[in-house]
């Protein structure tokens, strides 16, 4: 028997695995970041519903109850959109509501122009295409 040489259970800091282990995990972790990020481009511009709510939160006043409905859209450029909506405003339950309709053109996610044009204007936002 060994009666002088006593018995060490290995311990985890030398356990040959566990260290490799460490040494790739920050390289892990960079490229898991990078594979599972968003990516920068889909959220570099605002949601058209976003930029729509806050031209219709301009026109009509601070507190006032409103909705808006888009009625149609087109996108001939990949950063161009013209959208055509109707915005409604309830003043008060014993009024009736004042109803507009506007043409917003959005460029990069931004408001660049609007115009009210009348309720019953006829409308196409689409291009024109010929057809051969």
């Amino acid at each position: 028997m060994n009666r002088g040489k006593v018995l060490r259970e290995p311990s985890l800091t030398n356990f040959l695995p566990w260290r490799l282990h460490m040494r790739y995990l920050p390289i892990t972790a960079i490229v898991l970041s990078l594979v599972l990020a968003p990516n920068v481009s889909e959220s570099a511009y605002p949601t058209v519903s976003s930029v729509i709510d806050q031209f219709v939160a301009q026109v009509y006043p601070k507190g006032s109850r409103y909705f808006w409905v888009i009625n149609d859209t087109t996108s001939d450029v990949s950063n161009e959109i013209i959208v055509d909506i109707n915005t409604e405003l309830q003043v008060n339950s014993e009024e009736d509501p004042q109803t507009n309709r506007f043409l917003l053109l959005l460029v990069k996610g931004k408001l660049v122009g609007a115009q009210q044009i009348s309720l019953d204007a006829k409308v196409d936002c689409h291009s024109e295409e010929k057809e051969i």
